[in-house]
């Protein structure tokens, strides 16, 4: 009887530890960034992009969304 209640324990704590793990952190793959950065859109003929969005590349190049893209907006300050 103690054994079976040892045993249910620890089936117990290694199901709960499965299910606090969450599974693998899934990344988003490289074209997936590629394509999500094609639907931004570019800036204008001075290198301007609205309001909380940056440009990166000058005239012509992309306009990126503080929201979404922190890394790039912290690059230009």
């Amino acid at each position: 009887m103690k054994m079976s209640w040892i045993r249910g324990m620890g089936l117990l704590v290694a199901t709960l530890g499965l299910a606090a793990c969450g599974g693998p952190i899934e990344e988003e793959s490289v074209t997936d960034v590629t394509s999500t950065e094609q639907a931004l859109r570019m800036c204008d003929l001075q290198g301007r992009c609205g309001t909380n969005e940056v440009c990166v590349g000058g005239p012509g190049g992309t306009c990126y969304p503080c929201g979404k893209y922190p890394q790039y907006c912290e690059l230009a300050r």
